[in-house]
């Protein structure tokens, strides 16, 4: 087989992604500790280093620890130099944020919002970006990206949401001119990505699991799928559409219903069942009745889950949604002591590592693209 031929640039742009991913990961070292473990020559790592300091990638973080000598110069990722801010709409839910390129949510905030798709969009262009920076008190000169995460079947390729039910969408929208506009108004690219997938990119950032399936369960039901440390899209993008998976022989689906799963399940599906709306909190809810519902929700989801483990051969599945919020541990205990019924190997079913795993995640991806673009430079 033949080798790969690698540019003088190519070696250039691999050699900038090693040394900034060992700083990243490492949080704070020093260039002797990059040269050591990356087997980078010192006049390379030096090269480097200076081009990530120019570009407001990497700053200096104080002198280390050192036997003998001069104590050693820590560099570390200019996280609050750079953000993302980030807007993920779940259906009747909205939470929006900024990210810094380490990862750290500078400021959250988190709304009910109406389930009309164009008056979002609008919504966004017009307003939630501005407030958003003017509530963090935040200097727009250091926004390096938008993003926006939807429940729905987005194709990024074709920029087209294609599906997405729990806000009015039933057939393809055409986004790429309303991203467009958002990127000639704030002056930095626009990424869009499923909901779901986001939160599972963000679990990924959080705790490195190669494997995952990252279930949401709230006003829609889906999950995101990370095979090998990628996330798995899937032909037509519908990969981790949970939602429709089917229980009954005689079942079939119709164009705006909403999935076999998410019927039964869904939290609207709760809200009206079980007349939710009689309680202003949780802890409000009389323990018997977080117990049925948590017992009729995994009754489907367990199945559902069991099923995935299966032909993933994954066993890290993490469970996050305004459903999973509401039933806490009654539901991941019910799940859990079910899934040791079905599955052939032990699958444990866990809270996600942060609340802002969709911020993080879609933030990530943002950090990724626009950090690639300026370690490939010439």
């Amino acid at each position: 087989m033949e080798k790969p031929q690698y540019t003088a640039a190519h070696l250039k742009g691999m050699n900038r992604h090693v040394v900034y991913d060992f700083i990243r990961e490492r949080g704070a070292t020093s260039k002797a500790q990059i040269v050591k473990e990356t087997g980078i020559s010192p006049p390379t790592v030096i090269k480097i280093v200076s081009y990530l300091v120019e570009r407001g990638l990497v700053v200096e973080a104080g002198e280390g620890a050192a036997g003998v000598g001069r104590r050693p110069q820590l560099l570390a990722i200019n996280g609050p130099g750079r953000f993302s801010a980030v807007f993920a709409l779940e259906g009747s839910f909205l939470s929006m944020g900024l990210v810094d390129i380490s990862g750290r949510v500078l400021h959250r905030q988190k709304t009910r919002t109406a389930q009309d798709f164009g008056a979002f969009l609008a919504e966004v262009r017009d307003g939630l970006v501005s407030s958003l920076l003017h509530a963090a008190g935040a200097d727009p000169a250091r926004l390096i990206g938008v993003g926006v995460t939807l429940p729905g079947t987005y194709d990024p390729a074709r920029r087209v949401l294609d599906y997405a039910p729990a806000i009015g969408v039933f057939g393809p929208v055409e986004i790429g001119p309303w991203m467009d506009g958002m990127t000639q108004k704030f002056g930095v690219p626009v990424y869009v990505e499923n909901d779901t997938n986001a939160q599972c990119m963000g679990e990924h950032e959080l705790c490195r699991a190669r494997d995952l399936v990252y279930v949401s369960a709230g006003t829609g039901v889906g999950a995101g799928v990370m095979l090998d440390g990628r996330l798995r899209r899937g032909e037509t993008n519908k990969c981790g559409e949970i939602g429709y998976n089917v229980f009954f022989e005689d079942y079939k689906r119709t164009a705006r219903a909403a999935g076999c799963l998410e019927q039964r399940i869904g939290y609207h599906v709760l809200e009206q069942q079980f007349a939710l709306d009689r309680f202003s909190r949780r802890s409000q809810i009389p323990p018997a009745l977080l117990a049925q519902m948590a017992a009729q929700v995994t009754k489907p989801l367990a199945l559902c889950i069991a099923n995935l483990t299966h032909v993933l051969d994954c066993s890290t599945v993490v469970l996050g949604g305004e459903v999973a919020e509401l039933l806490g541990d009654e539901l991941l205990d019910a799940l859990n002591a079910r899934l040791e019924e079905l599955c052939l190997s032990p699958v444990r079913v866990r809270r996600p590592a942060s609340a802002d795993d969709g911020l993080i995640g879609m933030a990530a991806h943002i950090t990724r693209m626009e950090v690639d673009a300026l370690l490939e430079e010439e």
